[in-house]
């Protein structure tokens, strides 16, 4: 739903393709349908899991039905994305009916891509807080996220994750709208940088 809103309301993301579980009965055809509008690699999720579970970065056909039965074990609605070279920026947004954005935060995974042991097993991760981005890609990144959070009727808080490429293009990846609150998570890290503590969150 997320995406099909996005979409609506032009807001810019990878390019994506909605699969159902009973497709991968005829692997093939499924294949030949997603190399017909993706080149490798590409990324394979369950539509409605969180903490990167059952996410895959694929990189040929060969690894491409083992991803799309990994994803399909959580849901029976799988997504295939374009991959989006970038770096991965967050920010909090925070709000009812005037919602507003922390300051940019950045994750370096230091691995391929933020998996789920990168995000609360491993110690490769590192957190940029500012992000290392421009002040326009800033901006860009803290009202896209406002934009898409009062499109989807989001209320008391979110996370919304972008990547900011090379060139400073800002493209919209996933909203999480019961973001982490451990001792990594960067919500809280995010709203503490911009000024307002724990308790006033």
């Amino acid at each position: 739903m997320t995406k099909l809103m996005a979409d609506r309301e032009q807001i810019p993301q990878a390019a994506w393709e909605l699969v159902r579980r009973r497709e991968l009965k005829d692997f093939a055809a499924l294949a030949d349908r997603i190399e017909g509008r993706f080149s490798y690699p590409v990324f394979v999720k369950p539509a409605g899991t969180g903490s990167s579970v059952g996410v895959s970065k694929v990189k040929s056909r060969e690894d491409l039905q083992a991803a799309l039965e990994a994803a399909a074990r959580y849901d029976e609605k799988v997504l295939v994305e374009e991959f989006i070279q970038g770096q991965e920026v967050e920010v909090a947004v925070l709000g009812n009916e005037a919602p507003r954005a922390s300051i940019c935060g950045e994750i370096d995974s230091g691995v391929e891509f933020y998996d789920y042991d990168a995000k609360y097993i491993t110690d490769t991760s590192r957190a940029y807080i500012p992000a290392r981005i421009s002040p326009q890609a800033a901006r860009t990144v803290q009202e896209t996220a406002v934009k898409i959070y009062s499109a989807l009727g989001c209320r008391g808080l979110s996370r919304v994750d972008f990547f900011v490429g090379a060139d400073g293009k800002v493209t919209f990846n996933e909203i999480n709208t019961i973001p982490g609150f451990t001792s990594i998570s960067m919500y809280p890290k995010l709203w503490q940088a911009s000024g307002l503590s724990i308790t006033q969150q």
